[in-house]
Order: structure tokens, then sequence, then C-alpha cells
């Protein structure tokens, strides 16, 4: 956007706000935003990762080689957010759900050729596509929950389990063919994590997982890590144009983390097809992200959630959109405004009308919560 058009913008903005109607334009930035409670937020963070922990549906495998499954909506983002919690108290030593899920995730990388067995067992495994699906998508999300503990940690390599993590990551990676560069990736049809477009997602994890490593990845040190790391960017590159906004803003923060993804201008087309869709409140909703439709026939929540609202604008920080942007700061200034009492921040499904206190109904609100201290605290 050139400077004349930044004019217009903010003067049609600001006419706007004199007639009380809404453009698009960026929310009026709040002059004291109100503080959010980062102890209620890791206490709701770790209450949802041990109830995850006791789900009896996410058991996985046997006596001492029990696991939880990883999932897109509670353990992978709390392994995001909670070392950033800690690091805000001056803590360092990772809590229990963070020590545990590293072992766990350790120990199903050390027998990643063990997992079609009652041991260990896969995700899912009544038929075959559901193993192939279970692993590709095991694969990246193990390699990103990795990379992240070693980033947290301070270290300026990958430990061993990362490393595995990563080999069994690329020996999953499609070679040829019309998908060539993604992975096998989990779907029941439920959006936006296991869904017909969910398989681009991922590939927008594993290239973020790809440039959280400390010390992984450098172009032209390893020919075969080159070719595999250039087969994800060909595969988010030639793929970008057909995706929604949802996946559009992963693979805008994939670009920031893994350099080559996209373009400056395709960045910049983002992250103004976000600023666009920000609400007057200053939040954005999940479902404008996409063209997502109830399987219950229930009509889609039109106020702005802390899902879409945490994870957008933490996108749009990883992009190197400053604070002092009125997109951002008013990002921030709502989810400020709209931790509840419990420290979540409340999101629901674009799939169904659930009971948002339920356990299940509670998934949005825990990827919520991790994305908004991501946010917030940057």
């Amino acid at each position: 956007m050139n400077l004349r058009s930044r004019i217009l913008r903010c003067l049609l903005f600001g006419l706007c706000l004199a007639l009380g109607v809404s453009s698009g334009a960026p929310p009026a930035r709040a002059e004291t935003p109100a503080a959010w409670n980062r102890e209620t937020a890791a206490g709701y963070l770790d209450e949802r990762a041990k109830a995850w922990f006791e789900f009896g549906r996410a058991n996985r495998g046997q006596g001492e080689n029990k696991t939880s499954c990883l999932c897109c909506h509670t353990v992978v983002p709390y392994a995001l957010a909670r070392p950033t919690l800690r690091r805000l108290a001056g803590e360092s030593q990772p809590t229990e759900y963070e020590t545990r899920l590293a072992s766990e995730t350790g120990l199903r990388a050390a027998h990643w050729k063990q997992l079609d067995t009652p041991r260990f067992q896969l995700p899912y495994d009544f038929n075959e596509d559901k193993k192939k699906e279970s692993r590709g998508t095991e694969a990246i999300l193990a390699a990103l929950v990795l990379a992240s503990g070693d980033r947290a940690a301070g270290r300026d390599v990958p430990g061993d389990a990362t490393r595995q993590a990563f080999d069994n990551l690329w020996s999953l990676q499609v070679a040829e063919g019309p998908r060539r560069g993604a992975w096998d990736w989990l779907n029941f049809h439920y959006e936006p994590w296991e869904s017909d477009a969910a398989g681009y997602f991922g590939a927008c994890i594993a290239a973020v997982a790809v440039g959280t490593a400390p010390g992984y990845y450098k172009q032209g040190t390893d020919a075969a890590l080159d070719e595999h790391v250039e087969r994800l960017r060909s595969s988010l590159r030639d793929n970008l144009a057909a995706q929604n906004l949802y996946n559009r803003a992963w693979a805008l923060w994939a670009s920031s983390a893994l350099p080559g993804i996209m373009s400056k201008d395709e960045r910049q087309q983002v992250v103004d097809e976000l600023f666009a869709a920000q609400q007057p409140d200053g939040g954005w909703r999940l479902a404008s992200l996409g063209d997502y439709k109830r399987l219950d026939g229930s009509k889609q929540d039109e106020k702005s959630d802390g899902y879409a609202t945490g994870l957008v604008t933490h996108i749009l920080r990883t992009a190197g959109v400053t604070t002092d942007d009125p997109h951002v700061a008013g990002g921030q200034a709502w989810l400020a405004s709209h931790q509840t009492k419990k420290g979540k921040w409340p999101a629901s499904s674009v799939n169904k009308d659930r009971n948002l206190e339920s356990h299940i109904g509670q998934f949005m609100s825990d990827a919520a919560t991790a994305y908004a201290v991501l946010a917030l605290a940057e």
C-alpha cells in the first residue's frame, strides 16, 4: 500500500468514526488497555493440559509406553505458550505437563517404527488411510513440540529427540506428484484442523517447526535437508493462492519462520486481508477466515473470538507488524479486555454449537488461550 493510499485510508477511518460506522478500518487504539492476568492464564492452561492427559479417549499404547496423543487444540498450543508464561513470571523450570509432553513425544519419536503396534498405537488405526494420516500428523506436531522445547530451553542446537523427530518427519514427506512436499494429514471433515484443506495447514506447521528448531537448518550445509526444505517451500508457494484466509495466515507465519515461502508482495497482501477482516471492536472471528458451515445447521458466532484474535494478532507480530500499528494494538486491547475470570479466552467451534464449558467444548478455548498469551506477550 503506497503513502497516498494509507493517508486516504486514515482519513476514511476518521470519517467513519465520526459517523459511527465501520469500513474495515482499524479500531481506535485504547488509551490504556486493560491488564491481563498471567497467573490465571497459566492456571487454565495447566488445568487443561492435566485434563487432556487424563482424557481416556486420548490414551494410546500400553504400560510404560502409554501416552496421550498430540492435538492441535490443547497440548501443542500449550507447548508453544507455557514457556512464555514461565519467562514472564521469571520461572526457569518447565511445568510437570511440559516435562511429560516432551518425554512422551520423545518416546514415540524414538520408537517411530513401532507405533503401529499395541505397545504404542497410532492415534487412529482403524484403516490404512487413517494410519498414514496419523503418522504424517504426528510427525509434524512432534517436530514442532520438541523444537519449541529446545528453543525455550535456550539450546543452541536441537536435542537428540528433536533430530529424531525431524528424521521421522522427512521420511514421510511426499516426494512426487501433485502433493509433493506435503504430508498425509488427518481428515475427519472438521474445520479448521482436520479437514480437506488442513493438509496445507499441517505443512505450514512443519515449516514453523523447521524455523523454530535452534541451529537445525542452514541452507547449503546439508544437501539432503536442502532438498526436503525446498520441496516444502515449493508446496506452500505453489498452493498458496488456492487457500482460504485462515490457511494463508498460517502461511504468513510459516514464511516468517522459514524465509522463501512467500514474496514480499504476497506477505503484504495477506497482512492487508487480515487487516480488512478485523472487526470494529478490534478482534477477529474464525468463521470469517474461511467458508465454514456447521454440521448441525446452527449459525456461526458473529462476535470476535479469542482463537482468531489471538492467532491473527500473534501472526501479524511474527510478520513484523509492530504494536504501534492500530490493527495489532486493537487486537491486543481486545484480548486484554476479554480474558475470563478463569483465565481463558473463549472461542467456539465452527463445526457444531457446543457447550463451551464441556471438556470437548473447551478445545477451541484451549488453543485461543495459548495464542492469546503469545499475542499479548509480544
